[in-house]
């Protein structure tokens, strides 16, 4: 057996007790859960309300804890979710230049400079097969802004640091709507997008700031005076505290589209399918090595922050640099090429 393989079943067999556990659960709820088996749409919708709620308690509660754990425990897996949803399931590493832009996007992370994967999603519409205007546009877009990361790679790092959850967004609902055209879908999705830029403007216009920050600090992650240097400089209270905790809230919205709704998104039946057979998917999607590489990754990660929270944390930032410059590149593709890019 290889390491894949392994891998597989070892994950396999510690996932089958839960399985258990939900079917006899599903056999006792039955009356009760009709609708949640049956609709993809029920999910989605409470999926999102708990990703938005949930989110907002805990940046009013622990937004230091969200900012130290959130992406040693959550942010390998979603940058996996990337790969698989936005690349591997359409098949665009199979398009003639990918992997080129891949190198790009891989340099980005290897350098820690977020130009190059900037470059790299400004030339994937230059080499689609969109009508010009549509190419031409999609580029100047993608280009005007690698140009911004050359001219002010700072202003233009720390912009993005923000945007790029609102990216994370914008990612979804354009693959949403290129696997689902139904109007109950589109208000679902619809009402957890606005509840999600809500939320935001609720802390950012000082809903939160009896509360903002004074919760628990993380023994070894990075302090408040870390986050307000990284996340909002120059900022004085009460402005530097809001765009930290919304950046908190955000990203964590982030983690929990991409890591529970965007997977109920691209399954091929509505009706929801156990553990085991959702990491057997997940290895057919991903293929062996990259399969392999996620989890041991995810592995390290976690042992990593045990010995050291702050410096693992740097590094799985420094890893995920590639991932928004890549989202950016999709969305490109979509603008000169049309949403059906995106199904497999």
């Amino acid at each position: 057996m290889n390491v894949a393989g392994a891998l597989l079943d070892g994950l396999q067999r510690g996932v089958a007790p839960l399985d258990r556990l939900r079917r006899a659960l599903y056999r006792v709820l039955a009356p009760w859960l009709g609708p949640w088996i049956r609709s993809r749409e029920v999910r989605i919708g409470l999926h999102g309300a708990l990703a938005v709620g949930g989110s907002l308690l805990l940046a009013a509660i622990a937004p230091l804890w969200m900012l130290a754990l959130g992406p040693l425990l959550l942010g390998v897996p979603h940058l996996v979710a990337d790969l698989r949803y936005l690349v591997a399931k359409p098949g665009l590493h199979r398009r003639s230049g990918a992997w080129v832009v891949a190198g790009l996007l891989v340099a980005s992370s290897v350098t820690a400079d977020l130009r190059w994967g900037l470059v790299g999603a400004a030339l994937v519409p230059l080499a689609s097969s969109g009508s010009l205007a549509r190419r031409a546009l999609a580029a100047a877009g993608l280009g005007a802004l690698a140009f911004a990361a050359f001219a002010a790679p700072r202003s233009t790092a720390l912009g993005l640091a923000h945007a790029h959850n609102v990216v994370a967004v914008v990612a979804w609902m354009t693959l949403a709507v290129a696997l689902h055209e139904g109007a109950g879908s589109r208000a679902v999705r619809w009402g957890t997008t606005l509840a999600f830029f809500v939320g935001g403007a609720l802390i950012l216009g000082g809903a939160l700031d009896p509360v903002l920050l004074h919760g628990p600090s993380l023994p070894g992650g990075p302090s408040i005076r870390d986050h307000l240097a990284a996340l909002a400089p120059g900022m004085t209270p009460p402005w530097g505290h809001r765009w930290v905790v919304a950046f908190a809230y955000a990203q964590s919205v982030h983690y929990g589209l991409w890591l529970r709704i965007v997977p109920e998104e691209a399954r091929e039946r509505p009706a929801p399918r156990s553990w085991e057979a959702s990491l057997r998917a997940l290895r057919t999607d991903l293929g062996a090595p990259v399969f392999a590489a996620a989890v041991l990754l995810c592995v390290g990660l976690a042992v990593w922050g045990l010995a050291d929270l702050a410096a693992a944390r740097e590094g799985y930032l420094r890893l995920a640099l590639f991932h928004g410059p890549l989202e950016l590149a999709v969305l490109g593709l979509v603008a000169a090429e049309g949403r059906a890019v995106l199904r497999p």
